[in-house]
């Protein structure tokens, strides 16, 4: 890890052997001979810490996107499934919930899920499905990322979410 007295320290390094270079090249003409000697000298201190820099950028980036969905998202593959609670009850957003098997939201979607289990999700906007819901949908659709995507999604999210009521149930009961 590069801290910022190390990279002081290599830029004094530098600093000081170009102007050297410089200095040197000046008294036999050719002052600017000095930094194209120097250059391969930077590049060789500073290339680590650009290399580092870049993926803690990245790093930061998807912290400061993914901040607002702090523990209320699972990501599967590419695909980030947003969770918002109500109370006890989970509820995801369908546009995701679609968007992770390959398909859109339609019509007929309303028409096979109870309102309990596919509604606009309590203080928010979006459509969404219960837990329970989405399984059921996964076992409706025929598609083959449904049972990839159903088997990721109850061990991955269900699991997780029973363990969560399992754990609050026992310390309310204590």
């Amino acid at each position: 890890m590069i801290t910022r007295l190390n990279l002081f320290l290599r830029f004094a390094c530098c600093a000081a052997v170009t102007w050297m270079l410089w200095e040197i090249c000046a008294r036999i003409g050719y002052p600017a001979l000095g930094l194209v000697i120097a250059a391969p000298l930077w590049g060789v201190f500073f290339c680590k810490p650009l290399v580092e820099i870049f993926p803690a950028i990245a790093r930061s980036a998807n912290r400061t996107a993914m901040q607002p969905w702090e523990g209320k998202y699972y990501r599967y593959e590419e695909t980030h499934l947003r969770m918002y609670f109500a109370g006890d009850d989970a509820w995801f957003v369908a546009d995701d919930i679609l968007a992770a098997v390959g398909k859109k939201r339609e019509r007929w979607i309303e028409a096979r899920f109870e309102p309990g289990e596919y509604q606009v999700i309590p203080g928010r906007s979006e459509m969404g499905f219960t837990p329970e819901a989405v399984l059921k949908f996964l076992d409706m659709s025929e598609l083959p990322e449904a049972r990839k995507f159903r088997l990721w999604f109850e061990r991955a999210v269900v699991f997780t979410l029973q363990r969560k009521q399992a754990m609050r149930d026992a310390s309310g009961s204590a």
